[in-house]
């Protein structure tokens, strides 16, 4: 069986510079607050996943090296898996991680959701056809930390998905094109990853993550604390 690395790709302020939209991801508050929730929520998904045969990648802002690092020392040492690295480094890390290996699984997430502990095991153990590209989770939840609550959702292309690249073909520079982000990956020939099984995903919504606040309004939210405490083990 031809060999496949699989690599977790957060984007933590990597899109940050002093002088576009993305600017305030430089500052210490932000980073702060971001940290927090990841270190909270997303690391310890990553932790607990079943199958620890995978690496992260958390990028960031070369400009924001300083108050990275700071912020970091501020929690206990990440697992050897898993590493912040500046954006200009990010292909050269994926290079070494995937020497020897014919294929790469490019894993999306963002630095405050989740994945199901058994995800990277899924990953394993799923052989997709030759002729694929992106193996999509459909099937998840929406958690909201203020309330305590959660409700299940299905999205036909969230952003939550895998793109399988020729591990050769990714570094000569060959890439999915994907016109408007994740809605565009359902056009690539993909497949569902456990269609008919559990939920896969946790999308976390906090007092800072503002594009997912209109979600609260539209779901059947579930209060009681241990269905929710229920749900949360298999992710945090």
């Amino acid at each position: 069986m031809p060999a496949k690395k699989i690599i977790i790709g957060i984007e933590f302020n990597n899109r940050s510079k002093p002088d576009n939209d993305w600017k305030i991801g430089l500052t210490k508050s932000w980073i702060e607050y971001r940290m927090k929730i990841f270190m909270t929520y997303t690391l310890q998904s990553l932790k607990k996943q079943t199958n620890q045969k995978f690496s992260v990648l958390v990028r960031y802002a070369k400009d924001s090296e300083r108050i990275i690092k700071r912020t970091l020392k501020k929690y206990n040492p990440l697992p050897s898996n898993i590493q912040f690295v500046s954006n200009d480094l990010y292909l050269e890390t994926q290079k070494k991680l995937t020497k020897g290996c014919n294929y790469l699984y490019l894993v999306r997430l963002d630095c405050d959701d989740t994945y199901h502990k058994s995800l990277i095991q899924q990953l394993h153990n799923y052989q997709p056809k030759r002729s694929t590209l992106a193996l999509i989770n459909q099937k998840g939840y929406v958690y909201d930390s203020s309330r305590h609550r959660i409700a299940a959702v299905t999205k036909s292309s969230p952003p939550f998905y895998t793109l399988i690249y020729k591990t050769n073909e990714y570094f000569n520079g060959k890439r999915y094109k994907l016109p408007g982000g994740h809605p565009s990956v359902i056009k690539l020939r993909h497949e569902i990853l456990n269609k008919k099984g559990k939920r896969n995903y946790l999308i976390v919504i906090h007092q800072k993550n503002t594009l997912n606040q209109r979600m609260l309004s539209k779901k059947n939210f579930v209060s009681n604390r241990s269905k929710v405490n229920a749900v949360l083990k298999s992710f945090i």
